[in-house]
């Protein structure tokens, strides 16, 4: 049985996102902004596993983390479809340049993967390091962006990835 993905939202936006045994889809919740958030992320995740959809629109709600993992998490929401940066370039973003074991802790506990794609964090040497839904996973990611990241970019795919629940300059 192949794993699949889950979607989770309240009326704020997506709040889970991980595997299924039984497939891609939103698990039933009451509420028509619920609903809404789970088909609008559904619908965006199979483009991107298509290679048609670069950014995302789907609200993230992220209200119940710390603050420190808020914060690096708006860091690597901001990081382009088809490219890397490491641990250590988040934590000097956040004025923290000795943290990049704990930026990576943070990113462990990211609960929206591939939304806020910390996917696209390596280490500083180049390596891969960890990811929430598995080594092969990060590989997989990386590859299908790699492979169409210059269609998407001539079909001017624009960003909009909104991440709700962040404290103002976190």
């Amino acid at each position: 049985m192949k794993p699949r993905l889950f979607i989770r939202g309240n009326e704020r936006g997506i709040r889970e996102i991980g595997f299924k045994a039984s497939g891609l889809a939103s698990e039933r919740v009451r509420g028509d902004s619920r609903r809404a958030w789970d088909r609008l992320a559904e619908k965006e995740l199979r483009a991107y596993f298509a290679g048609r959809l670069a950014k995302f629109k789907s609200p993230c709600d992220l209200g119940g983390l710390p603050p420190f993992t808020q914060a690096v998490l708006r860091i690597a929401a901001r990081i382009p479809y088809g490219e890397v940066r490491s641990y250590g370039w988040i934590a000097a973003r956040l004025g923290k340049p000795k943290a990049s074991r704990a930026v990576g802790n943070a990113l462990a506990r990211n609960p929206i993967p591939i939304l806020i794609p910390c996917h696209r964090v390596v280490r500083s040497d180049g390596r891969l390091g960890g990811y929430a839904l598995g080594r092969s996973w990060k590989t997989r990611l990386l590859a299908l962006e790699k492979t169409h990241k210059k269609k998407l970019t001539r079909a001017g795919a624009k960003k909009t990835l909104q991440v709700r629940g962040l404290k103002a300059g976190s």
